[in-house]
C-alpha cells in the first residue's frame, strides 16, 4: 500500500475496498487471530458503511472504515470473552457434577449397599421366625455351637436341630432371592 490512511483523499467505497481490503484483513487478523473471522469482520464493516452511505460520507473514508473495523474487532473479542467465560463455567459445573457423582458412587459402594440391605432382610426374617427356630439358628451361626451342643442346651434331638436349621436357611434364602450372589457369603460368613 503506497498511501497512508490518515493522508488519503476521500475515495469511493469500491476503490477503498479494492485498495485497503487486504490491509484491513491483516489488521483484523492481528486482533482476532483468525483469518476467516477477520475477513468476515472486514466484509461486515464495508457492508455496514455501504448500507449507510446515503446518510453521510466521511471525509476520510479509509480512516473511518479502520475505526469501524477496530470497533467490530473489539465487539467480537468481547463476545468471545463472554462465550469463553460461559464455557468455562459450564465445564466447571460439569466437572463438579461428575466429581459429586464419583464421590457418591464411592461412598455408596453397591456391594456395601447390597450387604446392608441383605443384613436388614436377615434381621427381619429372624424376628419373624418361631422362637425356637430363631434361637437354634443364632446359636449355630452367631455363637458357632455344634448341632450336638444346641441339642443339649435346648433339650432337642440332633435331627430336630437339623430340621430347624434347614427351615431357617430356606426361609432366609426365599427372603434373599434377589441377593443370591451374597447368600453364600452372608450365611457362611456368620
Amino acid at each position: 500500500m503506497n498511501r497512508s490512511i490518515e493522508n488519503s483523499p476521500p475515495h469511493g467505497l469500491e476503490e477503498v475496498y479494492a485498495e485497503y481490503r487486504t490491509y484491513f484483513v491483516r489488521i483484523a487478523v492481528s486482533y482476532v487471530r483468525d483469518r476467516m473471522v477477520a475477513e468476515d469482520l472486514v466484509s461486515d464493516t464495508f457492508l455496514k458503511i455501504w448500507e449507510s452511505r446515503t446518510e453521510t460520507t466521511p471525509r476520510n473514508l479509509p480512516a473511518y472504515l479502520l475505526t469501524a473495523l477496530k470497533r467490530k474487532c473489539l465487539d467480537y473479542l468481547r463476545d468471545q470473552a463472554i462465550h469463553l467465560r460461559i464455557q468455562q463455567n459450564m465445564h466447571q459445573t460439569s466437572a463438579r457434577v461428575v466429581g459429586e457423582r464419583i464421590a457418591r458412587l464411592e461412598a455408596n459402594d453397591p456391594q456395601n449397599l447390597m450387604m446392608s440391605e441383605a443384613l436388614a432382610i436377615i434381621e427381619r426374617e429372624l424376628r419373624r421366625m418361631p422362637e425356637q427356630r430363631r434361637r437354634i439358628f443364632i446359636a449355630h451361626r452367631y455363637e458357632e455351637m455344634s448341632y450336638r451342643e444346641i441339642a443339649a442346651v435346648y433339650e432337642l434331638s440332633e435331627g430336630q436341630v437339623t430340621y430347624e436349621l434347614r427351615a431357617a436357611k430356606e426361609a432366609l434364602k426365599a427372603a434373599l432371592k434377589d441377593y443370591l450372589p451374597l447368600i453364600g457369603l452372608l450365611l457362611n460368613g456368620f
